[in-house]
């Protein structure tokens, strides 16, 4: 220890690990990308998994032609596919890639062409910035998802037109910002077109029962995303199918084309937050919508602009705040002054300024009252500087506590 403490810089991420832990400790997290794990679901990340390689996937695995050892790594994977098609439905999982951005660029490698035509969510409904980017870099074709703007959903007629009419390969929809999830009754499809659903913000939802599931409404569809939103995991990608084609091509492509490592230690962790849910996705799922209609409801009452979908401000985890530019910038640099989570947003989604929240760490925290009309007089303070926040965050008393979760004594 004494030789650790000549090193130069030691100090210097002592001092910044005190600060973040101090920080943490007094945040109000509202921020609809984060989550929090559980000291279970943290287990395998100091297991010796991690510095274990294994090639291939569940479909092109060959034990004679691989690393010795790596057959354990794949019972791993096959507890993997086992456990989701349990929550999800689907006939094949793979837990193969790093992250949500890393998941849907090696999808997309393994199953497109160059030249092929691809219909994308844009970001000003609220699609992932990325994907145009990622798309392009691919050499796909690109068209507009149209989207309607009114009721904060995908214009399900005029996206069936475009893809029949231009024989539009695969569908990619990419919601960040997503209060109305979609429709799968409303969705057609032409033969031809495969549904990509980048379901990294609505995992847990899925899993919990409280969103359609894709997988089980549309043949020909692929279901992916990171780890780490509603379905509370350390950051991994997740890619799952009911399609056997589909299955063999993902498979076959993904290890060792385009990963030749996987952080095994992430995936075995991810296996534990499936067994998680498996026991407490419902109810954690339902908290985390009714925590998100009610603060909906209550920022209403406190004159936001929040739009609403019929009587609801959301059916997920995010909610939307309507704002001026001036008024999102100050809630932003007031929550930001007062360690309050939250993003802010410029797209027409938001009428072009506004403020997302989101509602899923908050319900992972064993509060012994509902803290939502609290929380709704926090964020209403932040919208000037005359206004104690200091106190009413104090009043407030944050829970460490997480539910929905097992006893790490018993594992």
């Amino acid at each position: 220890m004494n030789e650790l403490k000549k090193l130069e810089y030691y100090q210097n991420y002592q001092d910044i690990e005190k600060c973040f832990l101090k920080t943490k400790i007094n945040t109000l997290p509202l921020c609809a990308a984060e989550n929090l794990i559980s000291p279970f679901v943290k287990i395998p990340l100091s297991s010796d998994y991690q510095e274990r390689y294994i090639m291939n996937g569940l479909h092109s695995y060959d034990p004679l032609n691989n690393f010795i050892g790596s057959t354990f790594l794949f019972d791993i994977y096959h507890l993997i596919n086992l456990q989701c098609t349990k929550l999800f439905g689907s006939i094949y999982a793979d837990a193969r890639t790093l992250s949500g951005m890393n998941c849907v660029t090696s999808l997309l490698m393994s199953i497109t062409e160059n030249g092929d035509k691809i219909m994308v969510s844009d970001s000003q409904c609220g699609g992932h910035q990325s994907m145009k980017n990622v798309c392009e870099r691919l050499g796909l074709i690109i068209f507009n998802m149209p989207f309607d703007f009114e009721n904060y959903s995908i214009d399900y007629d005029e996206t069936y037109q475009i893809l029949k009419k231009e024989n539009i390969n695969y569908f990619l929809y990419a919601p960040s910002d997503i209060i109305n999830p979609p429709n799968y009754s409303k969705l057609k499809l032409p033969e031809n077109t495969v549904f990509l659903y980048d379901a990294s913000q609505t995992l847990g939802l899925i899993a919990g029962n409280q969103l359609d599931n894709p997988l089980i409404t549309i043949d020909n569809s692929i279901v992916f995303g990171g780890t780490h939103k509603t379905l509370p995991e350390p950051a991994n990608g997740l890619i799952m199918t009911c399609s056997k084609e589909w299955a063999l091509k993902i498979d076959s492509n993904i290890s060792p084309k385009y990963i030749r490592h996987t952080q095994m230690h992430q995936v075995v962790s991810l296996l534990y937050a499936l067994f998680e849910m498996e026991i407490f996705g419902v109810e954690y799922s339902k908290k985390i919508i009714n925590y998100a209609q009610e603060l909906g409801l209550e920022l209403r009452k406190r004159e936001f602009d929040i739009p609403f979908i019929g009587n609801q401000a959301t059916y997920t985890h995010q909610i939307f705040i309507k704002t001026s530019e001036k008024l999102m910038n100050t809630i932003y640099s007031n929550a930001f002054k007062y360690n309050i989570t939250l993003n802010k947003k410029v797209k027409k989604l938001f009428d072009i300024h506004g403020i997302r929240l989101g509602t899923q760490e908050i319900a992972r925290l064993k509060w012994d009252y509902s803290p939502i009309k609290e929380i709704a007089n926090i964020i209403d303070s932040l919208k000037d500087n005359q206004k104690d926040t200091l106190t009413l965050m104090d009043q407030l008393n944050i829970p460490r506590e997480i539910e929905f979760t097992f006893k790490t004594e018993a594992t």
